[in-house]
């Protein structure tokens, strides 16, 4: 969320939600057994009922950091919402910043995770050229209470990315549990002080089990979008 001039609060703007298709790059033999070579119109129904999504509030810009050009702050809000009759066993996103030439990514938030158990993450830009990132475990006490703030979370999670230019991020299921993702993602670039704007190719992939069919689903959503920009205190 944002804060407007006037003191209200600003929704966190919907800045991609591909239509989800089946991946036919997929391995289908191995994803979705014989049943993907039809692909019959069920199946491509159910495919659609499932939701990826990017939000995001416009990236901070903090000139004269680096060398290497401006640093550029990007905070992102990952969903992934399956329908009931179906399951997310991981979701990958790719934000592919070569459109600009020069770009590089400097850090990502969050990195590679593990937990069983809640984790309050607190990602902080102190300057330079990567996020100061902590872990607090959450009590259980504290857990019910807390499972709606954005940086607490479940699944597995490895990212990739630094002295690119394009960034991963993999949510994983652990064990037979569902997988939800509503996490906010942090990425650290350095951008031409020439560059206007910032093109991004985004790509989402997922791999879904349904209710009814064997194996799993390939998905794939792609979209091209504009990273929305504001100077540092903007």
């Amino acid at each position: 969320m944002a804060v407007d001039p006037a003191g209200g609060v600003r929704a966190t703007a919907l800045w991609a939600e591909p239509e989800l298709v089946i991946d036919d790059e997929s391995e289908r033999s191995e994803s979705f057994g014989q049943e993907a070579a039809s692909a019959d119109q069920q199946i491509r129904v159910l495919a659609r009922a499932n939701r990826l999504g990017l939000a995001c509030d416009p990236a901070t810009r903090h000139p004269g950091e680096s060398a290497a050009g401006d640093v550029l702050d990007f905070p992102l809000r990952c969903v992934a919402h399956a329908h009931p009759d179906c399951r997310f066993r991981w979701v990958r996103v790719t934000l592919d910043l070569g459109g600009t030439a020069g770009a590089s990514i400097q850090d990502l938030s969050p990195r590679d995770e593990v937990s069983e158990h809640p984790v309050k993450i607190t990602t902080t830009y102190h300057g330079g050229l990567s996020f100061s990132i902590s872990a607090l475990p959450v009590s259980p006490e504290l857990s019910a209470e807390r499972t709606t703030e954005q940086d607490v979370f479940f699944p597995s999670i490895t990212a990739s990315g630094i002295g690119f230019s394009y960034a991963i991020w993999d949510f994983t299921a652990i064990g037979e549990a569902p997988l939800h993702v509503d996490r906010t993602l942090r990425l650290l670039a350095t951008v031409p002080p020439a560059a206007a704007e910032v093109p991004v190719r985004l790509t989402l992939r997922a791999s879904v089990s349904a209710r009814g069919f064997l194996g799993r689903i390939p998905l794939v959503g792609r979209q091209t979008a504009t990273i929305p920009l504001q100077a540092a205190g903007g």
